[in-house]
């Protein structure tokens, strides 16, 4: 009896933890100007990630730290005169200009929350048909 209660006892706290995966990564493509890349949204179990789009170095980038630990500071904040909200700026890891994290809609299991091409700006940038998604922890 006792065997049969550790086991039912793991699996009730083991199985959860298994699903539970804190990040996504998503093959991109834009439909209209052909850019691609690989948009990787959350973090894991030690990380938090933030992700965005840096304009200057032209690719997404990540900021990361230890989770339980402080975010790091913005650089700067902009008014969103559309919506009233402060937006926080941060530096680019790569070439140390400013970049806004990105804003999400509600994300679904295939989608990452956001549809606009990064560079030709029109909204058909979408998951790669046939593309696996990544999740990971």
């Amino acid at each position: 009896m006792t065997k049969r209660t550790l086991l039912a006892t793991l699996a009730i706290v083991l199985i959860p933890a298994f699903a539970a995966i804190a990040g996504t990564g998503y093959p991109m493509k834009c439909t209209n100007c052909g850019y691609s890349s690989q948009v990787l949204i959350g973090g894991g179990m030690r990380l938090s990630q933030m992700t965005g789009y840096c304009p200057e170095s032209k690719k997404f980038v990540y900021v990361t730290w230890k989770r339980g630990e402080k975010k790091p500071e913005p650089i700067a904040k902009v008014w969103d005169s559309a919506n009233g909200e402060m937006i926080e700026v941060y530096k680019c890891p790569d070439c140390t200009k400013p970049f806004m994290p990105l804003r999400l809609k509600p994300a679904d299991r295939n989608s990452p929350g956001f549809d606009c091409c990064p560079k030709c700006g029109k909204h058909t940038f979408n998951v790669e048909k046939g593309k696996g998604i990544m999740m990971f922890d």
